[in-house]
């Protein structure tokens, strides 16, 4: 294997894990949002 076949490939790996752990800070995030809301709902005065 060449260099800029090794550096294609390892910088493919890291974008391919970069968009994984995005996607799952958009879950995390939207799943906080939804929590967050729904306390409201609950106890609107405490906010």
């Amino acid at each position: 294997m060449e260099l800029k076949d090794f550096i294609r490939d390892t910088l493919r790996k890291h974008l391919k894990d970069a968009v994984s752990r995005c996607k799952v800070l958009e879950q995390e995030n939207a799943l906080l949002t939804y929590q967050l809301e729904k306390r409201e709902e609950e106890c609107p005065e405490s906010h």
